[in-house]
């Protein structure tokens, strides 16, 4: 029986990785913000990689990070210097085109700007300072350093409208619909007693995807293995997660599941905030797969708390 129950949420996780595989790519406008694939493997960061004026933007430390490279701060200057062990680096500053890479000076085709937090650069000083390759897809909305990548995460089509959502799942059961505010919820079953999903739209567009496959009560140790297994296939897909709490309660202190406590991963990829977590209900235990476009993330939030 454990078997059966771990591979009927396995083949939940299968079925999202190709929902949106037969959308149609015109039913969404280019995303605002892209999955960055370095060396072939996505990027895991709360900063995504952004088009602004037709020139793509990275998070300078994430990109840097993931390449080798240590970026210190000139305290009088602020300049921003990233470097490598075999001494290539780049140095930049807020508010200017200008950038010395690899000891030459360089005029970059947009400026170093600050954006939530971090200062971003054109991709472009990326393939100056590396010699590697780069690209971006605007249809599979992703961008890359190195070779393209042959397969890509899966990442709901964020900006989508309630009828093309519909249209792409016209083969399910739509249980209920309805607005609230600026808020629109779309909430289907695959059956009875078996799992629920969830689309909210802000301001008519896709902005949040909520699935909650239905977890029997077996014991914790039961639980735990499906939950490890969720885990392990999302990290096959999205690495490491960024934040891995275990058995523990709102203080984040150690508690057993069955006492309370609770578990949760969460990544960040592209602008997409992806959460899973497993916690005791009235009624047995929940767990749940979420997925967060973090552009309006606390937009959702406050609108959804305002219901």
């Amino acid at each position: 029986m454990k078997k059966i129950v771990y591979l009927t949420l396995m083949g939940c996780l299968a079925a999202f990785i190709g929902l949106f595989s037969f959308a149609p790519q015109s039913h969404a406008a280019a995303p605002a913000s892209y999955t960055l694939y370095v060396d072939g493997k996505v990027l895991s960061s709360k900063f995504p990689t952004v088009v602004e004026k037709n020139v793509t933007l990275i998070p300078m430390k994430p990109v840097l990070t993931a390449l080798g490279y240590v970026t210190t701060v000139d305290s009088k200057t602020k300049a921003i210097t990233a470097k490598n062990s075999d001494g290539s680096s780049i140095t930049v500053k807020t508010g200017s085109k200008k950038a010395k890479i690899n000891g030459s000076d360089v005029t970059m085709p947009a400026v170093a700007k600050s954006m939530k937090g971090t200062t971003y650069i054109p991709l472009s000083a990326i393939k100056q300072l590396t010699g590697k390759s780069i690209g971006l897809d605007a249809s599979q909305g992703i961008a890359w350093i190195g070779e393209k990548p042959a397969e890509t995460v899966p990442i709901p089509p964020w900006g989508a409208t309630p009828e093309q959502m519909k249209a792409i799942f016209s083969h399910k059961q739509l249980i209920e619909e309805g607005q609230e505010g600026d808020i629109y919820a779309l909430w289907y079953q695959e059956a009875p007693d078996y799992t629920d999903e969830m689309y909210v739209f802000y301001k008519n567009k896709l902005a949040k995807w909520m699935y909650n496959p239905q977890v029997p009560s077996y014991n914790e140790d039961e639980l735990l293995g499906f939950y490890d297994g969720m885990v392990a296939s999302f990290v096959d897909k999205y690495g490491e997660p960024e934040t891995n709490i275990a058995a523990a309660d709102k203080n984040n202190e150690l508690i057993p599941l069955a006492n309370g406590g609770y578990f949760m991963s969460e990544w960040n990829v592209g602008g997409t905030k992806i959460t899973i977590f497993l916690k005791p209900a009235d009624t047995g235990y929940v767990m749940a797969i979420q997925f967060v476009d973090t552009s309006v993330e606390s937009k959702v939030e406050a609108a959804l708390d305002a219901i």
